[in-house]
């Protein structure tokens, strides 16, 4: 038994009233022509209050503060050094949603704004409990172990795929030097893919029984389904506003990620590894 998660009512109710909040701001975003500006952030607010509850009920509290804190600032980091020098992502800016009336948010230092940091916590997570799964990881099995950080960078380079053209056409992020993908260029991609994995590394070097996909069959591991499900939300909602904004190849591109996922988990799903142990406290 998972005896470091934590399991009450209450908890799980929050985890499942964010992730209903989470889905259905995304559908709210996507029927509302043209979308109104607080209303573009909101699944990001509820998918990082998702995350943090969640991590609670899945990892445990210790684990999910650790995530929390590695997430956030390690985030901040990587955005500021990205939006003010250039660096990791190639030289980008962040602003407001073409709708300058509405205030879209807290501004952090270096002109990196607060939902942009939080939108990297959120997504980590879902990516990072994704990996978990896909890859079988488990702390004694040093293949696997490995392979999480990679599994979790490639999941958000490839959720990039959509997201990051959404967010160009809504004003919402631009580089100094437009890239060849819908103006978003190829270190972009590259900043996404190697900023998620030293996160995941950190975290897991931190808290290595974290990644233990013993967990899914633990109690705690009932709540991971809407985990799943939320990663493919996330990949459907940009591919969908980008056939919206007629960005028909980002749009596809984002269609066909969903689709191996989806294959991806199906596969996976129907071959569990057949030693995986619950995981226990260490």
């Amino acid at each position: 038994m998972n005896r470091d998660a934590t399991d009450s009512r209450f908890l799980r109710a929050g985890v499942w009233l964010m992730a209903l909040a989470a889905a259905g701001f995304m559908v709210a975003d996507l029927v509302t022509r043209p979308p109104a500006a607080w209303l573009s952030m909101m699944p990001v607010y509820c998918l990082a209050a998702f995350a943090m509850l969640h991590s609670i009920a899945f990892l445990g509290t210790r684990r999910a503060l650790w995530f929390l804190a590695l997430g956030l600032i390690l985030a901040f980091v990587a955005e500021y050094l990205g939006t003010n020098f250039g660096a990791i992502f190639g030289s980008h800016w962040f602003a407001r949603v073409r709708d300058l009336r509405v205030q879209v948010g807290a501004m952090l230092p270096g002109r990196v704004p607060l939902t942009v940091v939080l939108g990297w916590y959120g997504q980590l997570y879902l990516a990072f409990v994704v990996a978990v799964f896909l890859v079988q990881s488990q702390p004694r099995d040093v293949s696997s172990f490995a392979a999480t950080p990679l599994a979790a960078g490639l999941l958000m380079a490839l959720w990039q795929l959509a997201a990051g053209p959404m967010a160009v056409e809504r004003g919402m992020m631009g580089f100094a030097n437009n890239g060849f993908y819908h103006g978003v260029p190829l270190s972009s991609f590259v900043g996404w893919f190697a900023t998620a994995m030293f996160i995941t590394l950190f975290f897991i070097a931190v808290e290595p029984a974290a990644a233990d996909a013993g967990r899914f069959r633990a109690p705690s591991g009932r709540v991971a389904p809407l985990v799943f499900a939320l990663f493919g939300a996330s990949l459907l909602y940009p591919a969908l506003m980008c056939f919206r904004f007629g960005l028909t190849g980002a749009a596809w591109l984002g269609v066909a990620v969903l689709l191996l996922f989806t294959l991806s988990m199906a596969i996976r799903g129907r071959r569990p590894a057949p030693d995986l142990q619950p995981a226990v406290q260490t």
